[in-house]
């Protein structure tokens, strides 16, 4: 024999997939945490542009166009830091257009209506 009981054995066992289990519930959470910053930047990101936009569109004061604009900036950086952790959010130009936010809202709803067409194809593949 090799000196341990049985039932010592048994509990180091236990407490190695306890702690396996206990990583994989910790690593979940935060995959989750990851998940709902990362949506609530988005959507912080396309409010502020629809706002920029509506504003640019109502040819409002340029106080307002500036803080707006700062508003999305700092909206986009946050987005950018979440969704890529390992490269530094890009400089975003101060001289930004309106056509160029026009293009970035488009393209996000197009990757939201691409992302939601993906979840039900998965869905429907696991039903």
């Amino acid at each position: 024999m090799n000196g341990k009981h049985p039932q010592t054995a048994t509990n180091d066992d236990l407490a190695s997939v306890l702690a396996q289990f206990n990583n994989g519930v910790t690593t979940s959470r935060e995959l989750d945490k990851q998940s709902k910053a990362i949506n609530k930047a988005e959507k912080r990101r396309d409010m502020a542009a629809q706002k920029l936009k509506e504003l640019m569109e109502s040819d409002a004061e340029e106080a307002d166009r500036a803080i707006l604009e700062e508003e999305y900036r700092m909206a986009v950086e946050d987005w950018t830091r979440l969704t890529n952790p390992n490269t530094n959010a890009p400089e975003i130009d101060g001289g930004q257009t309106v056509e160029m936010v026009d293009t970035e809202i488009e393209l996000s709803e197009e990757s939201s209506e691409d992302r939601a067409q993906e979840d039900e194809a998965n869905d429907q593949e696991t039903a």
